[in-house]
């Protein structure tokens, strides 16, 4: 608008300044011919000045506010001026042939790139603000249902049997049953070496010596009644010592020893399980029952409603702390998906081509929207806001016609004036 009053004030300045060029010159003519010359440019000139201003202005406005037919063009024929205008968008810049070359330019996968690495940070704050009402939000009943239902289902579509035994299989390989079975060593000979007194009292109790025996020896029936408690409970603690012992050397030697027959039994027990699991009939009825008892059983509702009040006060408490896995799992995942979209030309041209494709696609098909839109948009103005807005457009190169129509005017009119003169002479 600035502009356009400094080109406007330029164009009347300059019509000023040739009607009083003319009103001088016409003053001084009779004292030299040569002033002719200069009255002939400015009459012209102003003449042409005053014809271009009127011209300009009766596009945007009636001149001087007089009425004068064929005036105020624009604000006259916005219903015209709307379709043009529409049309001329629609049809000279909103086509496939215009439109494929730019945007199928358009590195896409970069912009999303350096839009995921600049808000990761906010992003993942935003995320993790949102998660406490969004969790409290759910109905507890309904998620411990779904849970518990999502497991009937799997449940239902899983066999128990080749699951089971394809999990013992995996023991099978690298090693991990002979780890596990040394595990199991280790943990009985902790446990008997814990509980040894109390192993030592239950053998003691179970070793059956009563006077009663001694009785029909001779030399020792006098001798049953007054010692044998002593003697039974040396005895028995012996055989408990030995015992404890000789459990512990058999562990011990067990857990050393590759061939042993307890990793042997404990090895082919296993494969047995698993021909079974996999295989028997008879297992695969006990695997169905099994299922059958689960599904059916409350405790997978309790189990379910259980894991949900437990995975909900994680997730709330997660989100909440300074250092939110959530919120650094948000955060690590759209810097992975910034730094793939750039350097992974896999993932980027694929996405370029999918992008600009979807894009051109969705500005083709709104081509008539967008007609509507300008259409209603120009509709809708004041006239004289329509007349304002395009004058603002375009108003200061119309300016320029002025200024040309003075120059041209006043240019014309000294060679008429010169050409007349010689033709007197």
């Amino acid at each position: 608008m600035r502009d356009l009053k400094t080109m406007r004030y330029v164009a009347t300045g300059a019509l000023v300044l040739v009607f009083v060029g003319m009103c001088i010159s016409r003053l001084l003519e009779s004292r030299n011919p040569l002033w002719g010359y200069l009255r002939a440019f400015c009459e012209a000139a102003t003449v042409g000045a005053l014809a271009d201003w009127f011209a300009v202005v009766a596009l945007f406005r009636h001149p001087a506010g007089i009425p004068v037919p064929h005036t105020a063009i624009l604000p006259n024929n916005k219903p015209r001026v709307a379709e043009s205008l529409a049309a001329f968008i629609e049809n000279s810049f909103l086509t496939e042939d215009r439109l494929a070359p730019r945007f199928c330019s358009l590195d896409y996968a970069r912009f999303i790139s350096d839009w995921l690495a600049a808000n990761a940070d906010p992003v993942s704050e935003r995320a993790a603000g949102l998660i406490p009402g969004i969790i409290n939000g759910l109905s507890d009943q309904e998620m411990s249902a779904m849970l518990a239902n999502r497991a009937r289902a799997m449940l239902a579509g899983t066999e128990l049997g080749p699951l089971a035994g394809a999990s013992l299989g995996i023991l099978l390989q690298g090693g991990r049953d002979r780890e596990i079975y040394r595990g199991l060593l280790r943990s009985m000979e902790d446990l008997i070496v814990a509980n040894r007194e109390v192993i030592r009292q239950k053998i003691q109790e179970e070793i059956p010596l009563s006077a009663d025996m001694l009785r029909g020896v001779p030399l020792l029936a006098d001798l049953a009644a007054p010692g044998f408690q002593q003697i039974k409970e040396k005895v028995s603690a012996r055989i408990a010592d030995k015992t404890i012992e000789k459990v512990q050397a058999v562990l011990a030697e067990a857990e050393f020893e590759p061939e042993h027959v307890l990793w042997l039994s404990l090895d082919a027990r296993l494969r047995t399980l698993i021909e079974a699991l996999t295989s028997s009939p008879e297992m695969a009825e006990k695997m169905a029952a099994i299922r059958a008892s689960l599904a059916s059983d409350a405790v997978l509702d309790d189990f379910a409603s259980t894991t949900w009040q437990a995975l909900k006060v994680h997730v709330i408490s997660d989100s909440r702390a300074p250092d939110s896995r959530i919120r650094a799992g948000v955060r690590d995942a759209m810097a992975a998906a910034a730094a793939q979209l750039v350097e992974n030309g896999s993932v980027r041209e694929p996405l370029n081509a999918f992008l600009a494709d979807q894009v051109l696609r969705s500005i083709v098909s709104a081509r008539p929207h967008i007609r509507e839109l300008v259409v209603s948009t120009v509709l809708n103005w004041d006239s004289r806001e329509m007349a304002d807005r395009l004058e603002q457009a375009v108003g200061r190169d119309l300016q320029f016609i002025r200024l040309n129509g003075t120059v041209i005017g006043g240019l014309v009119g000294l060679a008429l004036h010169a050409g007349f003169t010689l033709l007197g002479k």
